[in-house]
């Protein structure tokens, strides 16, 4: 673009200079042929009047202006430069100027006539005027043009220069902004705005854009959190429905029709995954109808809980005491409830390795979730938690716990000890 740019404003440079350049030319002949020629008319004119009054007036005659009455009385002197046949075909009362040009050795000359009828006679009146310039002269003008075409030529360059400047400081934004889309990252947020980016057109373009991005990139973290909430959410259930296929299809070999209770876990994992989907498309997805509230028995809930997790502390030295009797139901989205407690204990669960985890209820809605947390104290015990949270690394879950609990208005806090991690929340 920008050597676009400097192609045309070259070529209207060029075109500038050239027509500046004729057109002075131009006034320079323009200007000499009515100096000229006012003066022939002014001499005719006043001849005219001089003969109205006095048909015996003198006519002009000077060393340059020489006038004439008839045809008949024009010198040969005249009747070379401008034969008759040039008025010829005038109608008797027309009038008008011709005018010729001789280049000689040191001296230019120019030969104007003027042909203009008499009053109140049949007659014409002819004004000869002859005048030769001499080279030198002529120089000396020429010399003047020549310096006021200078003069404009520098004037053009300066305002080809100041055009160029200004064309390339209007382009240095847009090359700002080309660097800044370059350097975008789609995993990350687009940065600020180049600070050379001003508020015009440009700036207003480059605001546009930037909107835009940032929708873009909320649009796709939302996506990636969609995708990694629900693969993370998914795997409980799926788990306990393999594990339901696996028993049935041992009891079928065995010839145990005794599948009920195999059947109810298969439902409750299939509802729980519709459940945990709708609340995961809830979390994604602006204009989604929220999970439906319901009458919530949260022990029966944590129980439920504790017991599809149960596996994670096989092979370990884990015991797990509950405390659950204060607990009592509440009309909540049971969807987000189970995601929200289902996460605490399979996060309490995954994270450690010996010891006792402790799940109590201290109300009628609040439970507490403790856990020994020897496997990550040695490198993660001074990271923020917040920040630690934010970023999933004592589990991704409580990054999906935090989000749920502050769109729904729960309480929810994570503590860090020496020895021991404390998960709380309020439903």
């Amino acid at each position: 673009m920008r050597a676009r740019i400097g192609k045309i404003v070259l070529i209207f440079s060029i075109l500038l200079v050239s027509f500046y350049t004729t057109m002075l030319a131009m006034l320079y002949e323009w200007g000499l042929a009515d100096a000229t020629h006012g003066i022939v008319w002014q001499e005719a004119h006043l001849f005219q009047q001089a003969y109205a009054k006095d048909p015996n007036a003198p006519l002009p005659h000077t060393r340059s202006i020489r006038g004439f009455i008839g045809e008949e009385n024009l010198p040969e002197e005249v009747t070379r430069w401008f034969p008759p046949s040039k008025w010829k075909n005038w109608s008797p009362k027309e009038e008008g100027l011709l005018y010729r040009f001789q280049k000689n050795e040191g001296a230019e000359s120019h030969y104007h006539l003027l042909i203009s009828p008499l009053p109140n006679t049949d007659k014409r009146f002819f004004v000869y005027y002859n005048i030769t310039v001499a080279d030198e002269i002529a120089a000396k003008v020429w010399h003047k043009f020549k310096i006021l075409a200078f003069v404009g030529g520098i004037l053009v360059v300066a305002m080809l220069v100041v055009f160029r400047a200004t064309i390339a400081r209007s382009l240095r934004p847009i090359s700002s902004l080309s660097r800044w889309i370059e350097n975008l990252d789609q995993k990350n947020p687009p940065h600020d705005l180049p600070r050379d980016i001003q508020a015009d057109e440009i700036g207003q373009m480059a605001g546009s854009l930037y909107s835009a991005l940032q929708r873009i990139h909320q649009y796709n973290e939302r996506e990636r959190k969609f995708l990694r909430n629900a693969s993370h959410e998914l795997r409980t259930p799926i788990a306990i429905i393999r594990n339901a296929m696996d028993v049935l299809e041992h009891k079928r070999k065995l010839g145990n029709d005794n599948i009920d209770c195999l059947l109810q876990r298969i439902r409750r994992a299939g509802d729980t995954m519709k459940s945990v989907t709708e609340a995961i498309l809830w979390l994604a997805v602006e204009d989604y109808a929220p999970p439906t509230s319901e009458n919530t028995n949260l022990r029966r809930l944590v129980e439920e809980i504790v017991a599809a997790n149960e596996n994670l502390n096989a092979g370990k030295q884990v015991t797990v005491s509950t405390e659950l009797n204060q607990l009592e139901p509440r009309h909540i989205q049971s969807s987000l409830a189970h995601i929200v407690l289902d996460n605490l204990i399979r996060n309490a669960f995954q994270h450690c390795t010996d010891g006792e985890i402790q799940i109590r209820a201290l109300n009628a809605s609040t439970l507490e979730v403790i856990n020994p947390h020897h496997a990550y104290s040695a490198t993660d015990k001074n990271q923020d938690i917040a920040e630690a949270i934010a970023t999933g690394s004592f589990g991704l879950g409580l990054a999906l716990v935090k989000t749920i609990t502050e769109r729904q208005g729960w309480l929810f806090e994570f503590h860090l000890g020496q020895e021991e991690a404390v998960a709380r929340v309020s439903l």
